[in-house]
């Protein structure tokens, strides 16, 4: 969330909030906060993300709480009036106050992203662990506007060094269609100023065609507009919900992107392959030349060296060199260049049937590939999919690869990806030796268990974070540690792997490493 959303926010919940009261905070789930409100006229959930990628505060409609399982925060603020809502100057921070005396803090940025109850400027509690009970409360730290003094190497510096409140994610949007790439110093602080008091006073909240959720008018950032907002709450409550629809979306796309663009990468190879065929005309014109040399001297019997001299037919006055096998006669040579004059020119005649084949196998790849970097919905690209199974099939989708068929190990898929999972010591060094270098490797840190690998299809990248978790909640299921609340997982690419020699099955040496902290859940395999 940037700042001015936050403020619009402000605005939106001041209204709903003041003088109501806080009956319950849970957790139904990881990085979600759920407090439920009741006030004179409704009651509603405040809903707080902290998730990375999908930070979020928004109020939603009422639905009862799920108790069972769940932990409760702030107790001591239960049944307490609110009696402000209020935004740090210039900072992303979202404070409600209580007529007790308590203050409820809502941070709003990067991974330091949490909820904390404070009193007399002191944290009482807090959602996330990161803020400790007893430390001050949050301190906000206001980004100076137009300060006197801005430089930057590009537009985007001296816009950030102008406005560091301004939201990154737009900022190279707006660049491009104001064409701001060359602009001078004064041209770019001068319309970052405008943009400024755009935000300020006439926020327009919108979807954009691509998928940007932004509150930057047309005139600003002129894209055309896919879906409108009536406030900032109905914006940020779509943009949340929406999330996991993006991030397949997202997964879906670049494993399809990924696979065209390498499809089209090899057709040009392959072109350019085929393009110099003509070159098999001269290689065929000169074995058949040879071929006749060698037989207008076929007399001679079989030759007594690597090469062999006769006078050029061709060139008259002049004599040739060419290469034989010793343990041929020359006439058997001389066939011998006839094949490959032959084969040669098949060569070329296959070449010229396959450039136009290719071409237009390419044209329809380059067909594929524009139309997918258009759909900014899951249901487009079903239709998209459907329109071109087969030649999705021909790239290896929608069906098992055969290097995935007969595994000796559990095989199973988180998202786009492929998921092995060792079944016992010999299995595990199985799974070593059939996985990538690419591959992401995983076991539970200190006890025995299984290996885990995510296929990564030689993307050099390592998975989104919520893959990572979930593959590593298997890997410390699959361990001795299962029984454990949480458990330390260890991973890395598995090109830091590797098998000692005579090492007992199942045993590695892992050169380089990262820790994911998971509660064990149970695969389905």
């Amino acid at each position: 969330m940037n700042y001015y959303e936050i403020i619009y926010l402000k605005k939106e919940l001041k209204n709903k909030l003041t003088s109501s009261v806080l009956e319950l905070a849970i957790t139904p789930y990881r990085n979600l906060l759920e407090l439920f409100m009741s006030g004179e006229k409704e009651s509603f959930r405040l809903i707080f993300s902290t998730a990375p990628g999908n930070i979020a505060l928004f109020a939603d409609t009422y639905r009862p709480a799920k108790k069972s399982n769940t932990l409760q925060f702030f107790e001591e603020v239960y049944q307490v009036p609110i009696t402000e809502v209020e935004v740090t100057k210039n900072d992303r921070l979202l404070f409600i106050s209580f007529e007790n005396g308590y203050t409820l803090w809502f941070r709003m940025f990067s991974n330091k992203a949490n909820a904390v109850l404070t009193k007399d400027g002191v944290v009482t509690e807090a959602f996330k662990s990161q803020d400790e009970v007893g430390s001050p409360e949050p301190s906000p730290k206001p980004k100076e506007l137009f300060p006197d003094s801005i430089s930057g190497n590009n537009a985007k510096e001296i816009m950030i060094r102008s406005n560091g409140l301004l939201p990154r994610s737009e900022l190279d949007f707006l660049i491009k269609h104001n064409g701001l790439e060359n602009g001078s110093e004064p041209e770019i602080i001068e319309f970052t100023k405008k943009l400024t008091t755009q935000l300020h006073e006439r926020p327009k909240f919108r979807k954009l065609k691509n998928g940007t959720i932004t509150l930057i008018d047309h005139e600003f950032l002129p894209v055309e507009t896919g879906k409108e907002f009536t406030s900032a709450n109905d914006l940020i409550s779509y943009r949340f919900k929406s999330y996991s629809h993006d991030q397949r979306l997202k997964q879906q796309k670049s494993s399809f992107v990924k696979a065209l663009k390498r499809q089209i990468k090899r057709d040009n190879s392959a072109l350019r392959n085929l393009e110099q065929a003509d070159k098999g005309i001269e290689k065929a014109d000169s074995y058949e030349k040879y071929g006749h040399l060698l037989m207008a001297n076929a007399h001679l019997g079989k030759p007594t060296s690597k090469k062999i001299a006769v006078d050029d037919l061709y060139d008259e006055g002049n004599e040739i060199e060419i290469g034989v096998d010793e343990q041929l006669s020359i006439a058997e040579n001389a066939e011998l260049y006839y094949k490959k004059s032959a084969s040669a020119l098949r060569s070329y005649e296959e070449a010229l049937e396959r450039i136009p084949v290719i071409k237009k196998k390419k044209e329809r790849i380059e067909k594929m590939l524009e139309e997918i970097s258009e759909i900014n919905d899951l249901r487009d690209l079903e239709e998209w999919k459907k329109k071109y199974r087969k030649q999705l099939d021909d790239l290896g989708f929608g069906k098992k690869q055969k290097e995935e068929t007969n595994l000796p190990f559990h095989t199973l898929r988180i998202g786009d990806y492929q998921v092995w999972i060792g079944k016992n010591a010999k299995s595990n060094d199985k799974l070593v030796q059939f996985s990538h270098k690419e591959d992401i490797w995983m076991h539970a840190r200190g006890v025995p268990g299984s290996h885990l690998v995510i296929r990564m299809a030689n993307d050099k990248n390592m998975p989104q974070k919520n893959i990572i978790e979930e593959a590593a909640s298997y890997a410390a299921y699959n361990s001795k540690a299962k029984g454990a609340e949480l458990v330390p997982v260890i991973f890395t690419k598995k090109k830091y792997v590797r098998k000692p020699k005579g090492a007992a099955p199942g045993a590695v040496i892992v050169q380089k490493e990262e820790v994911e902290l998971v509660k064990p859940k149970k695969p389905a395999i």
